[in-house]
């Protein structure tokens, strides 16, 4: 999952709906429902971790995403490595384009 702003609200909206729940379960005594909304919002902090502190999210074209699978499948690689070669031969000066010349 790559981190976005609407990734992040998603979660804070099923984190307060999963609020409410908990507080439900303790008002009404049901230990089971206390048991599931308190699993669910330590799930939820786990999401959160990972979208804040993986790598920064940068918007790419569909056919440049479908071009790095691609790629990645050829190579057995992760998309990562393809995408940190690609910036790291780019910014090398290994490639050019219209914008450099």
């Amino acid at each position: 999952m790559t981190p976005s702003t609407h990734n992040r609200v998603l979660l804070v909206l099923v984190a307060t709906v999963s609020v409410v729940g908990l507080i439900d379960g303790v008002v009404s005594g049901d230990a089971d429902v206390v048991a599931l909304f308190a699993l669910v919002l330590v799930g939820l902090a786990v999401m959160w971790a990972r979208i804040s502190w993986h790598r920064p999210s940068v918007p790419v074209r569909a056919d440049l995403v479908t071009w790095m699978e691609e790629r990645a499948i050829e190579g057995g690689e992760s998309v990562d490595s393809v995408v940190d070669r690609a910036v790291a031969a780019y910014r090398s000066g290994l490639t050019t384009s219209d914008h450099d010349a």
